[in-house]
């Protein structure tokens, strides 16, 4: 298992997997089981909402009609939690992939099998972009079967593309944590990274929303390329995709240059 890398960052990740993934499904499935009660209380719902301020609308809720299975789901899940859920796995999985391995002394072990740095770190994120994928497909199964068990189906294909935005963006926020992490060898300096960015992201998209003032700036967020607050519903960017893979991909590079210069802690 040492002389695998790879395999062995899948084995330690499983158990959090599976933790994350099953909180993940419960929470969609209560989600998706009060959507009728919601869905009964629309014109009340929808007078409270078009009495909120036009800028909180826009920035929390998008174009999404709250009463509509679409903008339910946008609302309650995609808007806020699942990218919270999605960053917040990456993150802490990245941190534990090489900064939390070297502080616990077992990277060391790992070294000595005849595993290259370049390969470690090559295999340690390719662990990292599985386990990241899975959890975004546990959320995408979880939503396709409770919304066509409750009848109220939103479209697997679009599900599909809002998770894959979704999910590119927790990975470029883990990679973010994963280079600091593995350039620094200290896993709160790489949690700290990826939370930093992560929040400052998110709050970057919610101004430019708001104020005009910070609009032509709501490029530079990563969550404008994943969606914003209204994933759901929304054709296939290539330009967002590519902007959350590219991000990703620098990421790598900078771990993979960071970690070979530095001497690691044993």
């Amino acid at each position: 298992m040492l002389r695998d890398p790879f395999f062995k960052g899948l084995r330690d990740q499983l158990r959090p997997l599976v933790l994350w993934g099953a909180g993940a499904a419960f929470y969609v499935a209560l989600l998706i089981s009060i959507y009728p009660s919601i869905r009964k209380s629309a014109g009340a719902i929808n007078e409270y909402v078009q009495n909120m301020p036009e800028a909180v609308r826009a920035a929390f809720m998008g174009s999404s009609d709250f009463t509509t299975p679409v903008g339910y789901v946008n609302v309650e899940l995609l808007s806020w939690l699942a990218p919270v859920v999605l960053i917040a796995f990456a993150v802490v999985v990245a941190a534990r992939s090489l900064a939390g391995e070297e502080e616990s002394g077992t990277l060391s072990l790992v070294l000595t099998h005849a595993v290259g740095r370049r390969r470690l770190v090559l295999q340690k994120y390719a662990a990292l972009v599985v386990v990241v994928f899975a959890l975004g497909a546990v959320f995408w199964a979880s939503l396709t079967v409770a919304t066509a068990i409750a009848g109220t189906p939103v479209g697997a294909g679009e599900l599909a593309v809002a998770f894959l935005r979704l999910t590119l963006l927790g990975l470029a926020i883990g990679s973010i944590t994963f280079a600091v992490g593995g350039g620094t060898g200290r896993r709160q300096y790489g949690i700290a990274a990826g939370s930093a960015v992560g929040g400052a992201m998110y709050l970057l998209n919610t101004l430019a929303v708001m104020d005009e003032s910070v609009r032509p700036f709501r490029y530079l967020s990563l969550f404008y390329h994943a969606g914003g607050a209204a994933p759901l519903g929304k054709d296939l960017d290539p330009t967002g995709f590519a902007v959350l893979a590219a991000t990703s991909v620098v990421m790598l590079v900078a771990a993979l240059v960071l970690f070979e210069r530095r001497d690691v802690h044993v």
